[in-house]
């Protein structure tokens, strides 16, 4: 009986400990849509978007201005949409098409697929690929940056064909 009561407290503890792990792996519910976000930054910046990811409580976003220059890495609330810091970057990724959909339409598209939370939205040529959670399982979309229809998609939430 001892024994057994020692191991339900061991669960119970690794439970405590990795639920707030897990928690803290998308946003929040009653957080800004990330598509809302990074629309925010296009518009006020004047920035390209070319990454964005949810890591310790936070969007880690990677934008630049046209052509690659003055690239900063920005921390952003998920909740307020407001920019907490930023710093320079490098860009050594490649930029979206100039004629292709910005990062915070192709989130809107992803968004209204209903498919969960985006966790991750990243330029890698030739396509966008984003990360999505929703309550249980994941989703990795390759996203085409000209028509924003999804290409591929691996994952356990995955949509049946033809939706």
């Amino acid at each position: 009986m001892q024994r057994s009561m020692h191991c339900m407290f061991g669960l119970t503890l690794a439970f405590a400990v990795i639920a707030p792990v897990a928690a803290s792996s998308r946003p929040l519910a009653g957080s800004k849509p990330l598509s809302e976000i990074l629309q925010g930054i296009e518009q006020r910046a004047g920035e390209v978007v070319y990454s964005a990811d949810f890591s310790s409580g936070s969007w880690e976003i990677l934008a630049c201005k046209a052509g690659g220059q003055g690239c900063r890495e920005i921390d952003v609330d998920p909740q307020t949409g407001e920019e907490r810091s930023s710093s320079p970057e490098d860009a050594s990724d490649t930029l979206p098409p100039s004629n292709g959909r910005t990062a915070s339409q192709i989130a809107r598209s992803i968004e209204g697929r209903n498919l969960g939370v985006i966790t991750e939205l990243e330029y890698d040529d030739p396509h966008w690929e984003a990360q999505v959670r929703p309550d249980r399982g994941h989703a990795k979309l390759y996203v085409d940056p000209i028509s924003a229809d999804v290409r591929r998609c691996i994952g356990s939430a995955c949509p049946p064909r033809g939706r």
